[in-house]
């Protein structure tokens, strides 16, 4: 009998490109079946509109749907009235969520739970209180490939109920401040060699049959990226890969929070041409790919394991070391990173050197790979 797996997508897109490579080595080991279950309904609609993701699930027979779970209103403190009033309130809500009703079927049918390790809340609980009720196993992950290596916050709420699939052993220390004392080494899912095959076959079927050269971008932001570094990251990176490879096409993947517009006029406003914008996930696999820069993204990793010449390039915000104290974590697992033209320009340049660099890391993030958690 394969195995049935629920998972609640509640944080973001950036969820499927950890879980999918992971089922898609499981798959080649053991027979599963996936149901994704989304609580938001603006990623549940980029999922349906991500050429790759329909493929996906498509190709591996993954059901989906989108479910808002109501989040309880707390009656922990007030009158007796007051409680029974939110409390009658909770269950009329909750009983007029017709979806609730199949989603606590697929609970019952699944053998096992996963979801984003963050403290979700107002979606997680139901799982929760299915573990209580029949005493399976949940399994949480990242939301993104970033290695786990500063001090963490606060301990998370179910902690102690689940079970972490770490990227690294070295974030052991990470996870036990966060309460997580069942943890389980899965290695970096975009370097399993199933995945990688996958994506080098399905970048054959996207289209681009020219040269390219691609920049993963990030969004304004008041810890991670300020905006006049912003602008100059995404013009310097263009008159770099101008200067090495003349008029060649320029991808932009952005983030998925990212303002498309913005990024256009930008471009358009200092004379950038031949570019394009592109939310494909693949491209950093394609033969067609000479270059990869990263603005302090997990995306790195993509062109890392497709084998594209690449490098971060990231200008601190000013804010940026209260959010992270030590910095990069790429540039500290080895990655070329640059936060000077002169110095980008030089690796574009010389991209033997960034060769180098890259098989030797590719090599490091390639260890470790396990899913035999299940």
């Amino acid at each position: 009998m394969p195995k049935k797996i629920l998972v609640l997508v509640t944080h973001s897109l950036g969820e499927l490109d950890v879980i999918f490579p992971i089922f898609c080595r499981i798959s080649s080991k053991q027979k599963i079946e996936v149901e994704l279950v989304f609580t938001v309904s603006t990623v549940f609609n980029k999922f349906k509109n991500n050429n790759f993701y329909q493929f996906f699930v498509k190709e591996y027979g993954i059901k989906s749907s989108y479910c808002r779970i109501y989040k309880y209103k707390s009656f922990s403190k007030g009158s007796i009235l007051k409680k029974i009033l939110t409390s009658t309130k909770n269950l009329i809500i909750f009983s007029h969520n017709i979806k609730i009703f199949s989603l606590t079927k697929k609970a019952f049918l699944a053998d096992v739970f996963m979801h984003e390790h963050t403290n979700q809340l107002s979606s997680n609980w139901f799982l929760y209180l299915w573990k209580f009720l029949s005493n399976k196993r949940i399994f949480v992950y990242s939301h993104g490939h970033s290695p786990h290596f500063v001090k963490a916050g606060t301990v998370a709420k179910y902690a102690h109920s689940s079970t972490i699939l770490s990227f690294d052993r070295r974030s052991k220390m990470y996870w036990d401040q966060l309460g997580y004392k069942r943890q389980f080494v899965i290695g970096y899912p975009k370097f399993y060699a199933e995945w990688v095959q996958l994506m080098k076959n399905y970048s054959e079927e996207i289209g681009i049959e020219r040269e390219f050269a691609i920049i993963y971008s990030r969004p304004v932001h008041e810890y991670y990226m300020d905006k006049d570094k912003y602008i100059k990251l995404l013009l310097s990176s263009c008159a770099c890969v101008r200067s090495k490879f003349n008029n060649i096409l320029i991808i932009i993947k952005p983030h998925p929070r990212e303002s498309e517009e913005f990024i256009k006029k930008t471009l358009v406003s200092n004379n950038i041409e031949n570019f394009e914008i592109s939310y494909e996930t693949s491209l950093s696999y394609s033969k067609f790919c000479v270059l990869s820069i990263s603005f302090w993204t997990s995306a790195i990793l993509d062109s890392l394991s497709g084998g594209i010449p690449t490098l971060e390039y990231y200008i601190e915000a000013e804010k940026f070391r209260e959010s992270e104290r030590l910095g990069s974590e790429f540039k500290k697992l080895g990655f070329v990173s640059v936060e000077d033209e002169n110095d980008l320009c030089y690796y574009v340049n010389n991209i033997d050197r960034l060769v180098c660099n890259n098989e030797t890391v590719a090599n490091q993030f390639a260890k470790n790979a396990n899913t035999s958690f299940l």
